[in-house]
Parts: structure tokens; sequence; C-alpha cells
């Protein structure tokens, strides 16, 4: 009887999962699949993750440190003292840059079936920093709703555009994004600058 194969370390778990995300698509993530490209039985992968959605928690959160990578220091070079919802302009380009260089990532991180794992907290907090890294200060209470409302909807629309661009839906090109986010910063947000501090 020959011994199982270990898994020497977790995380080539998860890197085997983006590997395939980003290959073939969200569709094809399979325990089968990830325990094929590691040489392992599937059996194996249940020694180190509970179930598939264990394993996808991991994902998502890798996912996310990925689209992070460099957010910040671009928000920080930007300087936006003077109109920190401008951030969100840095944000819409970093956005569609990650979108287009990992186009099924984005695909299963922002349009997939991952909303159930939504629920688990550390993973809700996760999908919500892309709006809370930018939020706002407020200077006028009677106001923050409306600005977060607004935040929201540039969000809603930033995603939509990116994932326009990355199936070349009605004709959605880099430029024309960047033309269509300007104008929907200046409808939705460039109002709401005089309410920041």
């Amino acid at each position: 009887m020959s011994r199982e194969k270990k898994i020497d370390d977790v995380s080539t778990v998860v890197d085997a999962a983006l590997e395939i995300i980003e290959e073939c698509g969200y569709s094809k993530l399979s325990t089968r699949n990830i325990s094929a490209k590691l040489k392992v039985s599937p059996m194996t992968l249940y020694n180190y993750y509970e179930n598939r959605n264990a394993i996808l928690k991991d994902v998502v959160n890798k996912g996310f440190d990925e689209l992070w990578i460099g957010l910040r220091e671009k928000l920080e070079s930007h300087g936006a003292a003077s109109n920190p919802l401008s951030e969100y302009l840095i944000l819409a380009d970093h956005m569609l840059d990650f979108g287009m260089a990992r186009p099924n990532l984005y695909r299963f991180l922002f349009r997939s079936a991952i909303t159930p794992l939504i629920a688990d907290k550390n993973i809700a907090d996760r999908f919500r920093d892309i709006g809370n890294l930018l939020i706002p200060r407020v200077n006028d209470e009677s106001k923050r709703q409306d600005v977060f409302n607004d935040i929201y909807m540039f969000l809603v629309l930033m995603n939509s555009l990116v994932n326009n661009v990355l199936d070349s839906r009605i004709e959605m090109t880099v430029e024309r994004y960047r033309t269509l986010i300007r104008r929907s910063y200046d409808s939705l947000l460039l109002r709401d600058e005089q309410y920041i501090r």
C-alpha cells in the first residue's frame, strides 16, 4: 500500500486554486482539479481543509490580498488631502489594471457565486475594504447618507464598466472606460466635495 502524498505548505492549495481560476475560470475550480494540479488525491485536501468552502474562503482572502497590492502606495503618492473623493479615480484605474492583468480572478472576486461566503465576517470585512479604504470624512451629518449612496453608486458603475472592458461588451475600450469613469465621478462625487473635510 502506498503512502498518501502530503502537502508541505497549505498555501500551495490556495495558489493552485488561483492558478485554475486564472487559467480556466471559476467554473473549473473543483477539489478534483486542485488535487490534480498538486498531484495528490482529492481526499488529501480534506486533511487540511474541512470542505470546499473553507478552501474558497482562503482563495477569496488571497485574491483580495493580490487586488490591494500597490493601491495604498498609489493613494499615498496621489496626496488627496484637498479632495479625498478624487481617490476614487485612483481606485478605478487600479481596479481596471488589476482586472486586465488578472481577468478571471477579477471576475471570481466580483462576479462569481461567492456570495454565500460573504457571510463569513472576515471575508465580509475584506469585501467592504474596497469602499472603507476610501470612506471620506463628511463634515455635514445631514449629507452623510447621500455621500455614501453616491460612493456606492460609483463603485457599482465602476465594477460594471470593468466587467464590460474584460468581456469586450458594448464596444467598451480602456479609453471609453476612463471617459465614463470620469463622467461618473463628475456626476456623482464631484458634487459631494463640499461636504468632505
